[in-house]
């Protein structure tokens, strides 16, 4: 499993508040199966703004550590960038993606998509980037609406769900909605966002529940394959189910519905 959000970089935002924090919860996840992990920093201009080099002294001091104690997860540098005017070109300066690639996640006001919403984004995409909504699933507007996921995917932005929200960590309104955006194929990538303030489990819990509901082709997608191509800045389709109407012989009036996965 490929973990594409986390706050485990200590102590440079609301994250990890020390380095043995860090290293006990990669302890816990790599006991769990994950492999790779992006360490997605807050950037946010006024609050959590420093340079390349102050992020990545804090990364090399952790990875060398994780080294040392021989704890079996790849970390890879990562931001979660917060859309503000004119953020495309910190973006450019300080190289605010998912590793190597052309991906960015980024996050915006959960209390609603601000009116400029879309024309940040737009100007992210011209730079030739492709953006991630964080944690979709407890935005206002997409709770009230859901179909507003889909408007975003259909403007070439991909969608991140926490593992906590389908868990019930965040409350059921969160809950339903984080399951309706997996079930319709919305959802591109789980993260645990995790912000060291407790076990890692649900990261681990929301796989099975995936595995478990719908299936385990599914769950790989959600958990690793997506996130592997991040990696290797390939293509993600951004949408990889189809529902497909199919009718019945006999006299019922109501079809049903079946996903099928290219």
């Amino acid at each position: 499993m490929i973990d594409i959000h986390c706050h485990l970089l200590h102590e440079i935002d609301d994250g990890s508040r020390s380095m043995d924090e860090s290293l006990k919860q990669l302890k816990l996840m790599a006991a769990g199966g994950v492999t790779q992990v992006f360490l997605t920093s807050h950037y946010f201009r006024g609050h959590y703004h420093y340079t390349r080099d102050e992020y990545l002294s804090k990364f090399n001091e952790l990875q060398q550590e994780a080294r040392n104690q021989l704890i079996p997860i790849e970390l890879i540098p990562g931001f979660e960038v917060f859309l503000q005017t004119g953020i495309e070109e910190d973006i450019v300066q300080h190289q605010l993606t998912l590793g190597d690639s052309s991906y960015v996640l980024i996050e915006s006001e959960l209390n609603g998509l601000p009116s400029d919403f879309y024309d940040n984004v737009y100007k992210i995409l011209r730079k030739g980037y492709k953006p991630i909504l964080a944690h979709a699933e407890r935005y206002v507007s997409i709770m009230t609406k859901s179909s507003e996921a889909k408007d975003l995917v259909d403007r070439n932005m991909y969608i991140q769900v926490n593992a906590g929200s389908l868990t019930g960590l965040y409350g059921d309104k969160v809950q339903r909605t984080a399951w309706r955006l997996v079930d319709s194929g919305l959802a591109h990538f789980i993260g645990s966002d995790d912000h060291v303030r407790g076990p890692y489990d649900a990261f681990f819990q929301a796989r099975n529940m995936i595995s478990e509901r719908i299936d385990n082709v599914t769950a790989e997608l959600l958990f690793k394959t997506h996130s592997n191509a991040i990696m290797n800045n390939a293509k993600i389709p951004y949408r990889y189910v189809m529902v497909q109407k199919q009718h019945r012989k006999s006299n019922h009036k109501k079809g049903f519905f079946s996903k099928i996965f290219g």
